[in-house]
């Protein structure tokens, strides 16, 4: 045999035949064939070209077998390659990121621990301890990274929340409204509670991101004043009669008549808006449109997270009803100047009479729509008229 086997081979190098169409398609299955099985006795192995033109037509077909499932084999092998190194590809990202994003959200440290006043509200200072809390406290709730870009939005944001704590607590005081260390604990126990944390365990977070229990609880504090506040002083305002509900479902009802949008918006003063386009930038990428503008939006919509709701054609101004009508629905729009203001527009949906239904919404569900927006309306202009007689005084 391998006297034969020696033949073989000089009789193809000596004196090569000429090579045709069956010889080379031959040549590729002897190949494909000793890829699959090098020490297999394959007649591809024992037999020139010649030869094979001399097998039986069952033979063919076993050696064709073998090269197709030759040629399985290698493909198989070869998908399975192809998603190893996607698996592998997409692993090392998803890490990358991870880390990314853990670097990002790391709290910082404001002047090395020094000591500054960042602003006086009406004689009481806010001091860069304080803001680094807050700061902190800020990227832990909502994840947003403390970076170039977002640097000046949320410092603008936090620095005024940091505000409009002192001016609630002030004006509680004023109002005789206090708020006992047990209301504080209760809230914070029902923060862990709807966070999913144990009892206690919110202390532990909060050191770990460098967020003063004092600055938290002075927080906590503000709101529980400013709740009582309210309800103590707008409680004649929150009457919502049958009237007013007859003419808000009238409204309504009429409203579905006509074509609308449902629009989110943030907005920004100009010049709070260094950030604005990579703001913009970021909202295509990340889909917390409701989150970011809850934090960076200047509008009383922010507490909704921007939505403004439906929105009828003719409502905007043309500058920005222009902006909104040429995106997709779900599509954020590039910053749009408008007065001393930049607006960025997210489409929620499309209503179209001819072709969408709408249900109506209950009698008590358009009762609690209109006390809460009384109420919103309230405190809004309550606090606005705070800040306006407040000697704020802004240091850093």
């Amino acid at each position: 045999m391998k006297k034969i086997l020696l033949l073989i081979f000089c009789a193809f190098f000596i004196n090569p035949p000429v090579t045709n169409a069956e010889d080379m398609d031959l040549q590729e299955m002897d190949s494909q064939a000793r890829a699959q099985s090098p020490a297999s006795g394959s007649i591809l192995f024992r037999r020139n070209a010649e030869e094979y033109r001399q097998l039986s037509d069952a033979e063919k077909q076993e050696i064709e077998a073998r090269r197709q499932n030759a040629i399985k084999i290698r493909k198989q092998q070869e998908e399975m390659m192809r998603r190893q190194a996607q698996e592998e590809a997409r692993r090392r990202a998803e890490q990358e990121a991870a880390k990314r994003a853990a670097e990002a959200l790391k709290p910082i440290t404001l002047y090395g621990n020094q000591l500054k006043i960042y602003a006086l509200v009406n004689g009481d200072p806010i001091t860069s301890s304080d803001m680094q809390s807050h700061i902190n406290a800020f990227i832990m709730m909502h994840g947003i990274p403390y970076n170039a870009q977002t640097k000046q939005m949320i410092t603008t944001k936090v620095l005024q929340n940091a505000i409009d704590d002192k001016l609630k607590i002030q004006e509680a005081k004023k109002n005789h409204i206090s708020v006992s260390q047990a209301e504080v604990n209760n809230a914070l126990r029902r923060f862990e509670k709807g966070s999913g944390m144990k009892p206690g365990q919110l202390k532990m977070i909060l050191d770990q991101a460098k967020v003063s229990s004092k600055v938290w609880s002075t927080q906590v504090i503000a709101d529980i004043a400013w709740n009582k506040l309210i309800s103590s002083k707008a409680h004649s305002v929150a009457n919502v009669s049958e009237n007013d509900i007859n003419k808000a479902l009238g409204n309504i009802k009429d409203d579905m008549k006509v074509q609308k949008f449902m629009l989110s918006e943030i907005v920004v003063n100009k010049k709070d808006a260094k950030g604005i386009n990579e703001l913009a930038q970021t909202l295509r990428k990340d889909p917390r449109f409701e989150l970011y503008a809850m934090q960076f939006s200047q509008s009383p919509s922010a507490k909704n997270g921007g939505h403004l709701g439906w929105v009828t054609k003719g409502q905007l101004p043309a500058t920005l009803e222009s902006a909104a009508l040429k995106l997709k629905e779900g599509g954020i729009s590039n910053p749009i100047a408008y007065g001393n203001d930049y607006y960025i527009l997210k489409l929620e949906k499309i209503f179209n009479p001819a072709t969408d239904t709408k249900s109506l919404p209950t009698r008590m569900q358009i009762k609690e729509m209109l006390m809460n927006k009384r109420l919103e309306e309230y405190a809004n202009k309550y606090l606005q008229n705070l800040r306006s007689h407040a000697l704020i005084e802004k240091k850093v």
